[in-house]
């Protein structure tokens, strides 16, 4: 890698790229200079150290490979993590917005303590333990309206979970990540039936689904809904 030719993403402020612009990697400068979450690849460049970002372990990252039209990530932005896990993509999150803020929530108690020591070190990283399907229980830890939600819980009530948190705490015209896993909501039904069935429920809801972008290539049975609240 000694020679790879890494250059800043086109379109988004902090992430980097290395290969053809048609099948790029993904990298983002490493805020805590030495350290992996992971086991990704780590690699020096002038200086500045950067981590490759692996679509097959990140849903973000398979988003932005898929190049959607709707651009959600800027620097000094509040972020709504539900489903933060151990941190893998949180840790990457952090890197791309080192002015912001993440409320990283996770529910399991062994993934909030690796989420812990794998951020402890990031101040731009809040872990929280809370269950993502009762948003009041951690209002006492978030402080800030939140301009993105990004939620990527395996359970059958996806969508009402991310309503829910997003009548809670979502700021009008913020924006909604969500993962829907159609195995999780339903092991029978199409995935196609699935998907138009969830994006019902956010209509209803007051959400303006502005775009889904199919991840099956990184994450088998799985798309993202990309939405805006309105008021």
């Amino acid at each position: 890698m000694g020679k790879m030719k890494i250059r800043k993403h086109p379109q988004i402020n902090n992430l980097f790229i290395s290969g053809p612009i048609e099948r790029p990697k993904l990298y983002t400068k490493n805020l805590v200079v030495g350290k992996r979450i992971y086991g990704e690849r780590l690699f020096n460049d002038n200086g500045i150290e950067y981590r490759e970002w692996n679509p097959y372990r990140s849903k973000l990252c398979s988003i932005i490979l898929k190049n959607p039209s709707t651009k959600f990530l800027r620097n000094g932005q509040t972020y709504l993590y539900l489903g933060a896990s151990s941190g893998t993509t949180v840790s990457h999150l952090s890197d791309l917005i080192p002015n912001g803020i993440i409320y990283a929530v996770e529910f399991a108690e062994r993934s909030i303590r690796q989420l812990i020591q794998n951020t402890s070190e990031r101040k731009n990283v809040i872990p929280i333990l809370g269950d993502a399907r009762h948003p009041v229980n951690y209002a006492k830890s978030i402080f800030n309206y939140i301009d993105i939600i990004y939620q990527d819980v395996a359970q059958p009530n996806q969508s009402e979970i991310a309503i829910r948190n997003c009548k809670y705490y979502l700021k009008e015209d913020g924006i909604l990540l969500l993962a829907i896993k159609s195995q999780s909501i339903d092991s029978i039904s199409k995935s196609e039936n699935i998907y138009k069935q969830e994006k019902s429920k956010l209509k209803k809801a007051g959400l303006n689904i502005l775009e889904t972008v199919n991840i099956h290539k990184y994450a088998s049975e799985h798309i993202f809904l990309i939405a805006r609240k309105v008021g």
